[in-house]
């Protein structure tokens, strides 16, 4: 059998394995809780859930799907139910997983950032922090981190120094 192995962060202590390459982005796949009745989650190589932030948030007002001749645009505006209910709801239920969850984390401040982070460590079931420094959907934090190289090693920076997880950051196309 072919070992299609991926080890997402070599240089970190922990290391982050998975199992095979294929993961689900931030936003589309919930927690992951909500499609295990219907996918295989041990065949996934790990599970990105979708945004968290420090505290809960509505998001923006409907219609936040939009079907165009090309496709689909969304503006969910970062729904989530928060850090603390994650921390309570959903990471007892990953601890049982084979498969990897990283919790995709955001904010509207370098500290939110922070606190959201630090908030996730040593939670068991968890086992890395996507910073989100992509959305363009949400009035502040977001894309004005992720649209400032300056702003994005500040924001990396204060995740790295209150996390051991691996940290990765989702980087925005919005550049130029």
């Amino acid at each position: 059998m072919v070992d299609l192995g991926v080890q997402l962060a070599p240089s970190h202590t922990r290391g982050l394995l998975l199992a095979n390459p294929v993961m689900t982005a931030a936003g589309t796949f919930g927690y992951g809780i909500e499609y295990s009745q219907l996918v295989d989650i041990q065949r996934l190589g790990a599970i990105v859930c979708k945004g968290t932030t420090l505290k809960p948030r509505e998001g923006n007002p409907q219609p936040r799907l939009v079907e165009t001749a090309s496709g689909l645009l969304n503006s969910v505006g970062l729904q989530n139910i928060g850090v603390e209910a994650v921390v309570k709801d959903k990471a007892p239920v990953w601890v049982d997983w084979q498969v990897p969850v990283i919790v995709n984390i955001a904010g509207e401040t370098i500290e939110e950032y922070a606190k959201v982070a630090a908030r996730l460590e040593g939670v068991a079931g968890i086992s890395g922090v996507e910073v989100n420094i992509s959305c363009p959907n949400v009035a502040s934090g977001g894309m004005e981190f992720g649209t400032n190289p300056k702003a994005a090693a500040e924001v990396t920076a204060a995740v790295k120094a209150v996390s051991s997880l691996p940290v990765m950051v989702k980087l925005s196309p919005n550049v130029t």
